[in-house]
């Protein structure tokens, strides 16, 4: 029963992330397909990188590709999921724990030493033994579409997935960091592969912001395999002498001073990306009233007092007090509950002993919840059912 456990608390983790992966992939590359390559097309005629359109059946297979990405991205989410509930990876839940100071310093060195990391493995797979194992595929699309920002191999999506994880286990992070990151790298990639030149020029031609990537130079990096190595910043490609030496002059070919089709398109795509957080936000909460086994506590799931955006059990009834001395009725014993709204993470106090324990609810049924509590590597799960449902079972024996 355990073991079951375990595999309906990973598959329940492992569904979560998997569907907001997909969804991201989906709104962010299609939104800016939309938006950019289709709605604004016109508008932004003098703005297209290439004079000729992506040969037919490029986009079906950038999005077959993509697919794969996605679950390894899921996989590799799960992964984090699971180390922070086992205390491996040191993600925080609430804000003042390290100040918005340090959530503003925590996002900035993941998105910076994401550009480190794309930068240095990039180069890698464009050594040629391992370009044809691990790389070529993303290099077929050759004149590039959103689509194209998840078209990897098996092993490029590897190494660009381990990057999170690794860092994240030095890396004390909030959830909001984290929800930062993975959209301004699916935001930066869509765009960057979008083949329309969005990013301003200033009076001189330049880019506004010479210190970041835009989308020709990703372009020429897909023209001219050799340079533009960087994903998000300038520096790394400058300081190594791989940008591409033409790079001012092709932009200024297609850069126009900062107008409204273009801010429009950028606030448009980041507002798909609002939403979907905001649709995460808005999850199921878990709330009812469940038993345990044996009927030895029956505890009410609500609103948190101090943070109504998370979820708290209350123990609102016992079936011997003397068996719980250490809880009485009203107090609260399974603790800060957030999650996706079918996976829970938080703490548990055992009213037993007092012991606090690392925790998670899975929602089984409408009507059945298990409940799983950790104390390092040891676990163990219990099956609790809703008043309610066991209301219907008792009115129907009678």
């Amino acid at each position: 029963m355990e073991d079951q456990c375990i595999i309906s608390h990973l598959a329940g983790i492992f569904s979560g992330v998997l569907a907001t992966d997909f969804l991201r992939y989906a709104v962010g590359a299609g939104g800016v397909y939309l938006t950019v390559n289709l709605a604004l097309a016109a508008r932004l005629r003098a703005r297209k990188i290439r004079a000729y359109e992506p040969p037919k059946g490029q986009i079906g297979r950038e999005i077959l590709a993509s697919l794969r990405t996605v679950l390894i991205f899921a996989l590799n989410g799960t992964l984090i999921v699971v180390g922070a509930e086992a205390g491996l990876v040191p993600i925080y839940r609430e804000i003042a724990t390290h100040g918005w100071a340090y959530l503003f310093f925590s996002t900035t060195v993941l998105i910076v030493a994401h550009d480190t990391w794309f930068y240095w493995s990039h180069r890698l797979l464009h050594y040629p033994p391992i370009f044809r194992r691990f790389h070529r595929l993303h290099h077929k699309s050759h004149n590039p579409t959103p689509f194209t920002s998840y078209s990897f191999d098996l092993g490029e999506a590897v190494v660009n997935a381990i990057y999170l994880p690794l860092i994240l286990l030095v890396l004390p992070a909030h959830p909001v960091a984290i929800l930062v990151f993975v959209t301004h790298m699916m935001l930066r990639n869509a765009i960057g592969h979008s083949g329309y030149e969005i990013f301003p020029a200033n009076r001189r031609g330049k880019p506004l912001f010479d210190w970041i990537t835009t989308v020709t130079h990703h372009d020429l990096h897909h023209a001219h395999a050799g340079y533009n190595l960087g994903l998000y910043f300038t520096w790394w490609d400058r300081l190594m002498g791989t940008e591409h030496p033409d790079y001012h002059e092709a932009f200024q070919k297609v850069a126009k001073p900062a107008s409204w089709p273009s801010v429009r398109a950028v606030i448009l795509a980041f507002a798909i990306f609002t939403g979907i957080a905001v649709s995460d936000a808005r999850a199921e909460r878990l709330s009812g009233a469940y038993a345990s086994p044996g009927f030895g506590v029956i505890v009410r799931f609500e609103p948190c007092n101090a943070n109504p955006g998370l979820t708290c059990g209350r123990m609102i009834w016992a079936w011997d007090a003397a068996e719980v001395p250490h809880a009485q009725s009203g107090d609260v014993i399974v603790i800060d509950l957030h999650g996706d709204g079918n996976v829970w993470s938080g703490r548990l106090k055992n009213p037993e002993n007092g012991r606090m324990y690392r925790g998670s609810v899975v929602q089984r049924s409408p009507d059945t919840i298990v409940l799983r509590g950790c104390a390092g590597p040891f676990c163990t799960s219990q099956i609790w059912h809703s008043v309610r449902a066991l209301r219907r079972a008792l009115e129907s024996a009678e």
